[in-house]
Order: structure tokens, then sequence, then C-alpha cells
């Protein structure tokens, strides 16, 4: 089989040719984006968390500053001094200026790595068009010959169709066994990021809890309306209990006569 490979190559032929291109772009950026994730912006988390939580916590911004020059001069050691120069200039702009430099930062960490599925797909495609014209090639090679001659020419032109669809589909496990590791190293990666980002912000920009005074004076409304409002009853109720004593000791005073009726004078 390997023989048939070296052939085709010798042979000139297209396919293999993209085929092999595509690979070594595809292990350009695999180099590449290993070199990135595990010697450039990967750091030791653990020790620069605790450095820089001391530093922070005793507010001693020059050190923190140079600790994180001296560490590196992008991923979180960047970030980190982005937001001491925004906690220096304005204290409630911490968290935005993170934001912001996140968002621009954290996509560099997978940048090129989704290529490299598009690259796989596109080999194994290429494979199978490859072997489609291969087939169709035996078929129409075959024509007007004997059936042994016929025969042996149709396995050997089948066996040198699916040359590259073979060819294609080894390419696509070269390229997909290391994005996978590559897309493991990256998600990691983020993860200490976003953890290290969030012990800084809250030493700098600790989230502050909101006090609802509002829902407190209503309650206290609610309760002085309430003891108003049953204040108000019980003076009522009051004077409806005068009232009828009142009443009751009007009719039962014995001074006191009826005034007769028009009907009784007359």
């Amino acid at each position: 089989m390997l023989n048939d490979i070296f052939l085709m190559f010798r042979n000139g032929e297209i396919i293999p040719f993209v085929i092999l291109a595509f690979v070594s772009v595809g292990y350009i950026i695999i180099f590449e984006k290993f070199i990135l994730l595990q010697f450039v912006y990967r750091i030791n988390f653990e020790k620069f968390n605790s450095t820089i939580k001391k530093m922070l916590a005793a507010n001693d911004m020059e050190r923190a500053r140079s600790f994180t020059k001296a560490t590196s001069k992008t991923a979180v050691p960047m970030l980190t001094l982005k937001a001491i120069d925004a906690y220096e200039n304005d204290p409630m702009r911490v968290r935005s200026t993170v934001s912001e430099e996140s968002l621009r930062f954290f996509p560099r960490i997978r940048r090129r790595i989704n290529q490299l599925p598009n690259l796989a797909a596109a080999c194994v495609l290429l494979g199978a068009i490859a072997a489609v014209q291969g087939i169709w090639t035996s078929f129409r090679m075959v024509e007007g010959l004997e059936l042994g001659v016929k025969s042996f020419a149709f396995s050997t032109g089948l066996s040198h169709a699916l040359l590259p669809l073979a060819i294609s589909l080894v390419s696509a496990v070269l390229l997909m066994l290391p994005f996978g590791i590559l897309d493991a190293i990256a998600w990691r990666l983020e993860s200490e990021m976003e953890h290290s980002l969030c012990v800084v912000l809250n030493i700098l920009s600790p989230e502050m809890q909101p006090m609802f005074t509002g829902g407190a004076s209503s309650s206290s409304n609610q309760e002085e309306s309430s003891d108003n409002y049953s204040g108000g009853n019980a003076a009522n109720e009051n004077i409806d209990r005068a009232e009828s004593k009142g009443r009751k000791d009007d009719s039962s005073d014995p001074g006191l006569q009826e005034v007769p009726d028009e009907e009784e004078i007359i």
C-alpha cells in the first residue's frame, strides 16, 4: 500500500498533493497553538493567585504591577495589569474594563483551532471525490475487454482508486487527534484564567449587597397605617359604646317625660 501511495505522488496526481497541503497547514496550526497554550498563555496559576492576592489585599499596587509585568506580558497578567490601572483611575470601572479586555483576549485562545475539523473534512471529501473518479475510470477502462482481462483490470483500477480515500482518512485521523488534545488544553486554560480574574476582581471590585430600604419603609408604613386603622376602629367602638350607654341612661331616667303626640293632645 505504501508503494502505491509513493507511486501516486511520483506520478504527480493532484488530489494527494492537495491532501498533503491541507495536512501541512493543519500541523502548522497545531504546533503554533500548542506553543502558545503551553508556553505563552500558561503560567503557574496557583502561585500567581496567592501572590497577587496578598499584594492587592495589602493595597501594594506598585509591587503588584511589577509582579504582573515580570510574570508575563499577555494572558492573565496583562488583564490583571489593566484591572490595577482601572482601579487607580476609577474603582467603579474595574469590572467593565476587565470585561472588555477579556472579551478581546479570550477568542485568541481558540483562534484557528476550529479550522482543524474543517481541514479534516476537506481531506475526506477530496479523497471521496478521487475515489469516485478512479472507480468511474476503471469502469470505462474495462469496456470491450474479455472477461478474464476485465476482472484483472477492474480490480487493479479499483485498488488504485481507493488509495486517495485511504490517504484522506489517515489524514483526517492525524488532524482530529491533535484537535481533541488542543481543545482540552484550551478549555482548562480558560477555566484557570477565569478563576484568576475572579480572584482579582473580588479584591479590587467586590460586589456590594444592595440595601432594600424601600421594603422596610413600606412595611413600617403599613404597620403605622394598620396601627392607625386599629386605633381609629378602637376610637369608633368607644364612641359607639358611649352613645349606646347614653341612650340607655336616658331611657332609664324617671325625671324625663315623653312628649305626647298631637292626637293625644286633641
